[in-house]
């Protein structure tokens, strides 16, 4: 699926509006960073190739499902949740604006905020009999798009109760700092492109460290699939983040979250 950018900018580098929060005080063990590695549209690619490379080396994500269509599939997104991994929520039909090329009757101007709200309450009954021990599930907006028929459903989402976290996305490497200004219901990411190398995914997460923030990686397709990386770059990004575990605090995206709002 191809992204879209249109209203997808996060309150949150507001300058001069709070302190910024430095690394010592927030993140787990003491570490100078929190990475957020997060998985769009539930692919093939990610159980076969992210969630083995994941757990190879000890380490967990957070991938965002649709449907389920096979029953080893099925079975694949149990064994995920109970390895750690969060299970979120990214839609029914992943409807996207006109622009893309989507059906009519599954594009954003053609939808309401209650036909999106029914869409996710839908997907939060799939992910509770994927992971029955998670009460409450995060969220990433389909094509990083926030609005139905032309308004923004952030706030009745919030005001739904669905939802405990959202992730927006953009295009740009952006560190989060400001936790002060963060809107909990968009989430800054970055919406990682085909064919990313290993350096520049290894230097977004040194951005952070340098920021003490909070880097939120969106990736697709893992070797495989749409807007693609290669398994040996993830991998590699991967093994950076594992070799230097006394730097960087790599956790799903629902307990960064937590951590944050305790």
């Amino acid at each position: 699926m191809k992204l879209g950018f249109k209203h997808i900018w996060p309150v949150l580098l507001l300058v001069g509006c709070g302190p910024k929060i430095t690394s010592s005080k927030v993140w787990q063990g003491q570490r100078k960073a929190a990475i957020c590695l997060t998985y769009d549209d539930g692919m093939q690619s990610h159980l076969d190739v992210a969630i083995p490379q994941l757990d190879r080396l000890g380490l967990r994500g957070t991938f965002y499902l649709n449907t389920v269509k096979e029953r080893d599939n099925i079975l694949g997104w149990k064994a995920a949740a109970r390895a750690g991994h969060e299970l979120g929520n990214h839609s029914l039909f992943h409807p996207c604006p006109n622009s893309f090329g989507w059906p009519k009757e599954l594009t954003t101007e053609n939808y309401t905020v209650a036909d999106i709200l029914k869409e996710i309450e839908a997907v939060n009954h799939l992910l509770k009999n994927l992971d029955p021990n998670r009460k409450r599930f995060s969220y990433a907006y389909p094509c990083n798009n926030t609005e139905v028929g032309s308004k923004s459903y952030i706030v009745p989402l919030k005001k739904s109760g669905l939802i405990q976290y959202a992730r927006g996305g953009g295009k740009t490497p952006i560190v989060t700092t400001d936790f002060d200004n963060l809107n909990r219901m968009h989430v800054y990411s970055w919406a990682v492109p085909e064919g990313t190398t290993a350096a520049a995914l290894i230097a977004f997460a040194q951005k952070a460290k340098q920021d003490g923030g909070l880097a939120v990686f969106q990736f697709h397709g893992v070797d495989g699939e749409w807007i693609k990386v290669s398994g040996e770059a993830h991998e590699k990004l991967l093994e950076f983040l594992s070799d230097n575990a006394s730097e960087y605090w790599v956790a799903p995206f629902s307990e960064i979250m937590d951590h944050l709002y305790r």
